[in-house]
């Protein structure tokens, strides 16, 4: 078996263990006067949870503005923005994490852009959502309970050490060439705005979370609220169900108790607050979709090819 099959196989298997352990929780803890009486108490404040979904839908504007500084390409922020939200959309109705290809098909389709670039910018754009979601979750993890997880930040150093030897020996020209673009763009004002522009977007997201915590009962800090975020956002990376339908509740249950929620209140604030974010993922895609009717085109082609990955 070779590396890419075995980390293939070990996401899975990690995957299906939080899915377990979901489906526990929920065998343990349903309760569905406890999950209804948040979104009763949303709906009694259409203004406040407005407000909510316009800040988490700022993280969304954030990323696409740090994609269009970085690119550089004269095109009009829409052309981001709506890549971006076409790419939560997809993760949210297919079995595996491929919005990114969304993102890359949106932008590889605009005038003056390449495959290679469009490829090229979502891979740092995602590095940089990585790096910021794993700062804030070593953070958190440390303020919260005193613990470093030294063991998967050893092996993430690994891995990252073994995948840049890997690209130095066989495509240094490359390397070289990405290496000077960086210094280009990250250099000055324009690398800070686009670092700050990614590190706020997450900090955005974290809104729902403080909002649907306190209907049930939990009284969250905002710094909590982006821990929490952090850590349940970070363990989608071994999705197996279309918007990480049960890692996403199983993972954010587990943060909260954490910090000191009982089950029950836990177990209802992950599951409403995922609900909340998958109807605003269809939203957003259906206003996507029906302005930008060719965009079907890249979601079929995403489809397709999420399909031959399995």
């Amino acid at each position: 078996m070779n590396g890419k099959r075995a980390a293939r196989l070990a996401r899975a298997m990690v995957g299906a263990a939080l899915i377990v352990l979901f489906a526990w929780l929920t065998h343990r803890y349903f309760d569905g006067r406890l999950l209804l009486a948040p979104l009763a108490e949303l709906a009694r404040q259409p203004v406040r949870f407005a407000a909510v979904l316009l800040v988490y839908g700022a993280s969304f504007w954030l990323r696409a503005w740090a994609w269009k500084q970085y690119v550089g390409k004269p095109l009009g922020l829409s052309v981001y923005g709506r890549a971006v939200l076409l790419s939560l959309f997809v993760n949210h109705v297919a079995p595996v994490k491929i919005g990114d290809a969304a993102r890359v098909a949106v932008l590889a389709r605009q005038p003056g852009v390449s495959l290679g670039e469009a490829v090229e910018s979502v891979a740092v754009m995602r590095f940089l959502d990585m790096a910021m979601l794993g700062g804030w979750t070593v953070i958190g993890t440390y303020a919260y309970s005193h613990h470093i997880p030294r063991v998967p930040l050893l092996a993430a150093a690994v891995a990252a050490a073994f995948a840049l030897t890997v690209v130095v020996l066989r495509r240094p020209l490359r390397l070289e060439r990405l290496w000077r673009r960086w210094r280009t763009v990250f250099q000055g004002r324009r690398g800070v705005g686009i670092v700050a522009a990614v590190a706020a977007s997450w900090l955005c997201e974290a809104a729902i979370i403080g909002a649907v915590a306190e209907t049930v009962g939990l009284s969250l800090s905002f710094w909590q609220a982006v821990w929490v975020n952090s850590a349940t956002v970070s363990g989608q990376i071994v999705q197996v169900a279309p918007g990480g339908l049960g890692t996403y509740e199983a993972v954010m249950a587990f943060a909260l108790t954490t910090l000191g929620a009982s089950g029950e209140r836990a177990y209802a604030a992950a599951v409403v607050t995922h609900a909340v974010k998958f109807l605003f993922s269809y939203a957003a895609g259906a206003v996507v979709l029906a302005f930008w009717r060719s965009d079907w085109q890249v979601v079929q082609g995403v489809w397709k090819k999420g399909r031959e990955k399995r």
